[in-house]
């Protein structure tokens, strides 16, 4: 209804809400280009989609940009309900992706790049979600700017633009500074931070090593609080990451000490996972014993530090959630690709392209979240494959034209029950004019 809206004030030639929808599911279903998915779009049966043309995927996009921040407003205030009425718990990931071409230089720029290719222009992207998975907004920056300072401009835009009585920020070991946790408690936000345990001296040496008892969780969970001049952490325990931690280890150690008694010591020497273990002596080397138990230290344990007065255990807790967090915007960014961004695009036109994934990321988590509602948790390909062979057919007989579709096929009927759609009948007289053969529904 927004955007049916925001298209009539624009007066498009073509119906722009069909297009961002066309564009949102490219991004789930047939990630590709704005040409591939003007091909694609001639395969489904979706009303509106049959008078889609290519200029129409160039043409919504700048547009689409323009109204980003009135169509995350209205997505955020729609998902609200009466025990949901106000943020809590904010959970805040970055990613980044690249360009062909050198035509955006002065906005994308070069940078540590999460796919592996410093070589070419980039962008950074971060999306805030609340902690049931819904996307709240994304934000864009230049590829050069690293997590630790997209912080600052994330909480000033949340402040500013939706009504927050209370928030507490949960972030991984990436966006913690000092400058981060300063700006944190200048905007008065409580926050969950995870901490690195190796490189800070306060934490490796006073946290790590203030005695005291754990306290059980949950079978897979034990925690202990520690406060230091007046900074609250809680150091968290997990015994079958520990188990795993030291099998890891042993693997290690093995191959080292195989390693050693063959001669091996130039690859033991370049390898960093290897070195760190090694204790080197002119032309030979051993097992350094030392290291080896400065390790122990770390098995199975995270350290975070935070400003709210929740329980030990329910600052955990809300930190593992981050780890879903994270593990679904993985799986969604495989799903949901976002390249090729071509050079010779607008850059309103590539803005737009990035928040039609948005789009796409909010889409996918409202399916899940109808599918956990009604016991169902397929994996997502499975969901993809199995409504992809859902099939419109037409067919004629006796001079009549039907619409036919295919059967249903795996965990398909499921699906579209746990989101209230009734399977479309295996047969309907068409009266219309007819889909292309073989379209998907």
């Amino acid at each position: 209804k927004l955007l049916g809206d925001l298209a009539r004030r624009k007066r498009f030639d073509f119906e722009w809400e069909r297009m961002v929808f066309a564009h949102a599911l490219q991004r789930l279903l047939e990630p590709g280009s704005d040409l591939a998915g003007s091909k694609w779009i001639e395969t489904v049966h979706q009303p509106g989609f049959e008078k889609l043309r290519l200029p129409h995927f160039y043409r919504s996009l700048g547009f689409l940009w323009k109204k980003k921040e009135e169509i995350e407003e209205a997505l955020y205030r729609r998902e609200l309900d009466l025990f949901n009425q106000d943020l809590d718990l904010v959970f805040f990931d970055t990613t980044s992706t690249y360009f062909e071409g050198k035509s955006l230089k002065g906005w994308a720029k070069l940078g540590k790049s999460k796919d592996h290719r410093p070589d070419h222009l980039q962008l950074v992207i971060g999306v805030v979600m609340r902690r049931d998975g819904f996307p709240i907004a994304c934000e864009i920056w230049p590829g050069n700017t690293s997590d630790m300072k997209t912080l600052v401009p994330v909480i000033q835009g949340l402040k500013k633009r939706f009504k927050i009585k209370k928030v507490v920020l949960v972030c991984d070991r990436g966006m913690t500074s000092k400058a981060n946790l300063e700006a944190l408690t200048a905007a008065r936000y409580d926050y969950i931070v995870g901490m690195k345990m190796r490189n800070l001296v306060e934490v490796r040496d006073d946290v790590l090593g203030r005695a005291g008892r754990y306290h059980d969780v949950n079978e897979k969970l034990s925690v202990k609080e520690v406060r230091i001049d007046g900074r609250r952490y809680v150091i968290c325990y997990n015994p079958e990451e520990a188990k795993k931690d030291r099998h890891d280890r042993e693997a290690i150690l093995s191959k080292m000490r195989e390693k050693l008694g063959s001669g091996g010591l130039k690859s033991l020497i370049n390898n960093r996972g290897y070195r760190r273990f090694l204790k080197v002596k002119g032309g030979s080397a051993e097992i350094n014993s030392n290291a080896i138990r400065k390790e122990e230290r770390y098995d199975g344990k995270y350290v975070l530090r935070t400003t709210t007065a929740l329980p030990a255990g329910e600052v955990a807790e809300a930190y593992k959630h981050l780890t879903w967090i994270e593990r679904l915007w993985r799986e969604l960014k495989n799903v949901m690709e976002m390249r090729p961004i071509f050079h010779w695009r607008k850059r309103e036109n590539v803005k737009g392209h990035i928040f039609a994934c948005f789009l796409a990321l909010h889409l996918a988590a409202l399916l899940k979240r109808k599918l956990a509602e009604a016991k169902l948790f397929p994996q997502w390909d499975e969901v993809v494959r199995d409504l992809s062979q859902l099939r419109a057919v037409v067919v004629e007989l006796g001079g009549e034209k039907y619409l036919m579709r295919s059967p249903l096929k795996g965990c398909a009927g499921q699906v579209l029950g746990a989101v209230g759609i009734k399977a479309p009948p295996l047969a309907q007289p068409l009266a219309s004019a007819s889909p292309a053969g073989g379209a998907r529904t």
